[in-house]
């Protein structure tokens, strides 16, 4: 038959459902920036995108040495390199849970380590629980895979605090583990000492691990302090998936790990099916993994801290501006590389939802941000902190001119009288 009807060759059931809500908007989104507007993205969650913030001299010359050695070109042990899980043993033991390299699997960025987490722990059929709002890679992963994502809810009232109650009237006999995101993405939030043992308590009353997804810890500010969820307690076994891609301002490396804090051996079944399915791969990249002792221990302080002051005197400065516009509730952040603020869509003319308000927002003023509703909460939008501060500075103002010209009459009126350009 002509084209070919007569074949049936379809895609699987996990290819299908692999479908990245982000990647869907950005790639075949009606986004149409104003062409006599210079573009401002601040969608990207890359923080090489605007070159304001390069990596560290430490980490480049780790990297040229081994290049230089060029002893590590080589096909890697799938768990990864002896010398890096040893290094990463060390860099993320805690008194109340200290690690065995044994536990320690180098994979390809945060991102696959959170995959083989799930696909270990879970079957189909089975539920994880999920923040919301929260990164749609989790959503992906559960379609694919075919669990129920089951969203507990955030508090922006609360700094995004986990309502708890919420969170565990979710739980049954299906439920296979809790992910708990800190600092988060796409919130900005950073929880205290006291709210994640809060959040530990639940797991254990439960029998559940916890997915601890910090690809973001030690990214803080505003006071704020970073407690890894694994430093705090040894009563629930902690996977805990990072990498170097975000703090170490190398995402392109794609060099990951996931790390079993688990003393009293309750892990021990997954940790044998983590190596089996392992064998899919042939481990991560072999000259990121010979440098990572040094790109461990070797960062000086001072650059995480450069990093820490950009983000929070471009929060400061989103905020402050945001926070003048009567129909725009901006959540203040604490940490990570984003934060949210609401719209009053009642007080907007010609703006149905947050979807609406990032197109018109794009065709008009030629800022690139990415509507709440990617992240299961309608009706807010996700800023990224890494541009320039100019290029954020010009960003607020146009926003803040849009949201004046689409007022509705009598609160724009209202408005006009106490609109300072900050």
């Amino acid at each position: 038959m002509a084209g070919g009807q007569d074949w049936n060759i379809r895609g699987s059931f996990e290819s299908r459902h692999c479908n990245d809500p982000i990647r869907s908007l950005v790639d075949h989104g009606k986004f149409k920036p104003n062409p006599d507007k210079e573009l401002i993205r601040l969608n990207v969650g890359d923080p090489t995108f605007y070159k304001n913030l390069p990596p560290s001299p430490v980490v480049i010359q780790a990297v040229t040495d081994v290049l230089q050695a060029g002893k590590d070109n080589d096909y890697k042990r799938t768990p990864g390199m002896a010398e890096a899980r040893v290094a990463l043993a060390k860099k993320f033991s805690y008194p109340v849970n200290p690690v065995h390299e044994d536990h320690v699997i180098i994979t390809s960025g945060c991102a696959q380590a959170v995959q083989f987490a799930l696909t270990t722990l879970c079957d189909p059929g089975t539920n994880i629980l999920i923040p919301k709002p929260g990164y749609s890679m989790y959503k992906v992963n559960a379609a694919c895979r075919q669990l129920e994502a089951r969203y507990y809810n955030l508090l922006p009232e609360k700094s995004w605090q986990v309502d708890i109650e919420h969170m565990e009237s979710l739980i049954d006999d299906k439920t296979r583990c809790i992910i708990l995101v800190n600092p988060s993405n796409p919130c900005g939030s950073v929880y205290s000492k006291e709210h994640l043992l809060e959040i530990v308590a639940v797991a254990e009353k439960h029998r559940l691990p916890i997915l601890a997804d910090e690809i973001y810890g030690g990214v803080v500010y505003g006071g704020a302090e970073f407690h890894p969820l694994a430093s705090l307690t040894d009563r629930v076994p902690i996977l805990t998936c990072s990498g170097i891609g975000k703090r170490y301002l190398v995402p392109g490396w794609r060099t990951g790990w996931l790390i079993l804090h688990d003393n009293h051996g309750r892990l021990e079944d997954v940790r044998v099916c983590l190596n089996n399915l392992w064998a899919r791969i042939l481990g991560s990249c072999g000259p990121i993994q010979a440098a990572l002792p040094r790109i461990l221990s070797e960062v000086p302080d001072d650059f995480f801290e450069n990093t820490n002051r950009h983000l929070e005197a471009a929060s400061k400065l989103v905020y402050e501006k945001l926070s003048t516009v009567s129909c725009l509730t901006p959540v203040k952040p604490q940490g990570a590389m984003y934060m949210l603020f609401g719209i009053k869509v009642d007080q907007l003319d010609g703006i149905a939802d947050d979807l609406q308000f990032a197109q018109e927002l794009m065709s008009e003023e030629s800022v690139f941000i990415l509507p709440g509703y990617i992240f299961k909460y309608p009706n807010y939008l996700r800023i990224v902190l890494l541009a320039p501060e100019t290029l954020i500075s010009e960003a607020m103002d146009r926003i803040a001119a849009f949201c004046q010209r689409r007022m509705k009459v009598k609160q724009a009126e209202k408005d006009k009288r106490q609109w300072v350009v900050l």
